[in-house]
């Protein structure tokens, strides 16, 4: 009975042993679980987080695809725009060249009557130059002969005295 009584000590030490090492783990497994449901807590923080994130880059993009349906409708109106300027600078060009071929047209006889008007004074002022002329080299031969005279005249008189 002693033995009997030893080895219920001994199992009963063992147990105590194990009731210990059991305990432990239980405070390890408690210490764990409150790791892990911190853990957990910090991810539902983190998902919650990653959530309203996600949810604002969708309202960016939303507001991205809007800006960029608006972007297109001003390229749109732009290109509108322009063609609309490169027909009316077409219109404006051909306005200009008949508006040019017009003035040409309109400005010819203009021109025609005064090179003629300036023909016809070069002929007016070119035959009174050439009657100046004339005349001038008339009163050069008269003046010539005038001098001859004098000259003769003045020999006279100083041979007859």
């Amino acid at each position: 009975m002693e033995r009997l009584m030893e080895q219920i000590l001994f199992e009963l030490k063992e147990m105590r042993v194990d009731l210990n090492e059991v305990k432990q783990g239980q405070k390890q497994l408690e210490s764990d679980i409150r790791e892990l449901r911190a853990g957990q807590k910090q991810l539902e923080s983190d998902i919650h987080e990653l959530r309203a994130g996600q949810e604002q880059l969708e309202s960016d993009v939303r507001e991205l695809h809007l800006g960029q349906q608006q972007l297109k409708s001003d390229v749109r109106t732009l290109q509108k725009a322009v063609a609309e300027l490169q027909e009316g600078q077409v219109r404006v060009e051909q306005t200009i060249d008949k508006l040019s071929q017009s003035i040409i047209d309109n400005l010819a006889p203009y021109f025609d009557t005064i090179t003629h008007h300036i023909d016809e004074r070069y002929e007016e002022i070119n035959e009174k130059l050439q009657r100046h002329d004339r005349m001038i080299e008339t009163l050069s031969y008269r003046s010539l002969a005038q001098e001859t005279e004098l000259k003769d005249f003045k020999r006279m008189i100083q041979n007859s005295s």
